[in-house]
């Protein structure tokens, strides 16, 4: 059983891994390329105007990319983290505190700011598409902080390229379309680099700088990561200039940085002293800090080069940035374009390097960095090769690299996930099933909340974290006893998601009645056998299916005529002659459901 427990938590673990999308990472071995590409684009920015063929093609792959995200909002496969966030969600509109009464491991305010919302939209099967919808203006906002801050820092253009390049990749359409608390932490993030990186410095940007990045902390915690690369970023660039080494100047960086300081604490200190009133301080603490600290957890368990990827991105990156600093002292952007550079390659060092579990959202905010230094790269590759040669080829060589680099992504996306057909389907037929065939108060058994509108009877979620404490044995495995306690009579299908125990536990007590699992046992259709031997996890008023019409066998020694209480522990049925497949139910699901009609002559 240990060894079942533990490869059972290994898979877990490997299956977090899979899903990193590796092709996006392996672009960040351009990053000295940018460095050498974006000096030679500052040095030759200028104010001529583009010629409208370069804004027809932007236009037109604007449209496609539109069309490419109506079909991802609709079609792309349901994540479960969405339902995840929609139960933790619910659970605030029923007056439960998120953390103490309710698990989740991520930071609080995306289900604070949600939960109003979802209230006005009440208890639907196709609650996750709403959601979709509902993030789509901070998709919206994320692609205006890339504009924006490319514009400040190059040109209109540049912006309008890297938002573009960024909409169409492949990890970043599909993942943006989901209803996850990292579309608010990418908009946060990416607001608050237009604020500190696009323009002179000031104490109002400062302290506005400061406050986005205190939404996305308290929006996700990976934010720890972003703000290292961004303060090593600053530091270069701060010590690379021997004039900004002068007392005056560190007095100077000081006070910036308390107005900064002075806007992150707001909201953060907001929602501390929030959970404390509401006696929910110490669990936010458990469920954000300490669950999520757990000894061999993904890439924290294995033994390789990982650990080396920080200090190799920081060894090509520094001495280019100060190269950079030193070729172009004239434009007063160069330094926060440096900025830029560094953070953008050192948070995929700290994410590549220390981060345990690493999926496909942790990438949200950072490929945007990406396609803003891609495309100054590609415009200040083209301007220098317009200096060396004048044929139309070099000057229209910027709209043709940058198309077919979209247009690329764009054929990439099929690639990736079929989202020319629809995967939502069992998503939505679970949550319908689940509003019409269970009452408010009755709990459900899943994984992780997919049921969203019913509480659960184990607290923790069987995400990956909770998985590897449980096959560590930092947790112990109360699920069945769980179930019994609040007498749960509905469970989501089998799935090696849950413990083994549990799975165990569950396929035995319950089967299935539609997209949800009911309480009773399936006791098989054996002929041969004169008697059907099972146990009752606790005492529950039970019905006899044989072959999907009611029994007319012996139920311990009597004539089985209708709905009985049975009380826990073993009991036996002798089939009449010709029954075959049997099957006991709790009796108040037969009135909820036909699933007479569906028991099949043959076992579930």
């Amino acid at each position: 059983m240990e060894t079942q427990r533990a490869a059972w938590g290994m898979a877990s673990v490997t299956a977090a891994d899979a899903i990193a999308p590796v092709r996006e990472l392996s672009q960040t071995g351009l990053m000295t390329v940018f460095a050498v590409t974006t000096a030679s684009s500052a040095q030759s920015r200028g104010n001529r105007a583009q010629p409208g063929s370069e804004w027809f093609v932007i236009a037109l792959l604007i449209v496609v990319q539109f069309a490419l995200r109506a079909m991802a909002l609709f079609n792309h496969q349901i994540n479960s983290d969405e339902p995840q966030h929609l139960h933790v969600i619910w659970g605030w509109n029923q007056g439960l505190v998120q953390y103490r009464d309710v698990f989740d491991n991520h930071a609080p305010l995306f289900h604070l700011l949600m939960a109003p919302v979802m209230r006005l939209l009440g208890e639907r099967a196709d609650i996750i598409l709403l959601g979709r919808i509902l993030l789509l203006p901070l998709v919206a906002l994320s692609l205006w902080a890339t504009y924006r801050l490319g514009s400040l820092l190059w040109s209109p253009r540049t912006g309008a390229w890297a938002a573009l390049g960024a909409s169409v990749s492949p990890t970043w359409l599909l993942t943006s379309t989901e209803f996850r608390a990292d579309i608010l932490w990418m908009a946060a993030w990416l607001c608050a680099l237009v604020a500190l990186l696009g323009g002179p410095w000031s104490r109002r940007r400062g302290f506005v700088g400061g406050l986005l990045l205190g939404v996305a902390l308290v929006t996700s915690l990976k934010t720890i990561l972003l703000l290292a690369a961004l303060g090593i970023g600053v530091t270069v660039v701060a010590l690379a200039r021997p004039r900004h080494r002068t007392a005056a100047r560190v007095g100077e960086w000081a006070r910036a940085f308390g107005w900064v300081a002075a806007g992150f604490v707001v909201l953060p200190v907001l929602i501390v002293v929030g959970f404390w009133w509401i006696g929910g301080l110490d669990a936010m603490r458990y469920c954000t800090l300490e669950h999520n600290i757990v000894p061999h957890l993904g890439h924290w368990g294995t033994e390789s080069v990982r650990p080396w990827i920080l200090p190799a991105v920081l060894l090509a990156m520094i001495p280019a940035a100060r190269w950079l600093l030193g070729s172009d002292r004239t434009s007063p952007a160069q330094g926060r374009r440096v900025v830029l550079l560094l953070s953008t390659g050192c948070f995929i060092g700290f994410l590549e390097s220390w981060w345990p579990l690493i999926t496909r959202e942790d990438y949200l905010p950072w490929i945007p960095m990406l396609a803003l230094l891609v495309t100054a790269a590609v415009r200040g590759a083209w301007r220098w090769s317009r200096r060396e040669k004048r044929s139309r080829i070099a000057r229209q060589g910027v709209v043709w690299t940058l198309g077919l680099i979209v247009a690329f992504e764009m054929l990439s996306v099929f690639e990736v996930a079929p989202i020319w057909r629809s995967s939502s389907d069992p998503q939505v037929e679970l949550l319908g099933d689940v509003l019409r065939l269970t009452r408010a108060h009755e709990s459900i058994m899943d994984l992780k909340g997919e049921t969203v509108f019913r509480p659960r009877p184990y607290y923790f979620a069987l995400e990956g974290v909770t998985k590897c404490r449980l096959a560590l044995g930092l947790l112990p495995d109360r699920i069945a006893s769980d179930v019994r306690h609040a007498r749960t009579h509905f469970a989501t299908p089998d799935n090696p998601g849950f413990p083994p125990a549990a799975r165990e536990f569950l396929n035995t007590h319950f089967v299935p009645d539609r997209s949800l699992r009911v309480l009773g046992a399936d006791l098989g259709s054996d002929r041969r056998a004169t008697s059907r031997h099972f146990d009752v996890s606790y005492s529950e008023r039970f019905a006899i299916l044989a072959d999907g019409l009611p029994g007319r066998g012996r139920l311990d020694g009597a004539t089985y005529r209708d709905a009985r209480v049975l009380h826990s522990g073993p009991h036996v049925y002798h089939p009449a002659p010709g029954e075959s497949h049997v099957i006991l139910i709790w009796d108040r699901a037969l009135h909820r459901s036909d699933i007479g009609a569906q028991i099949t002559k043959g076992p579930a």
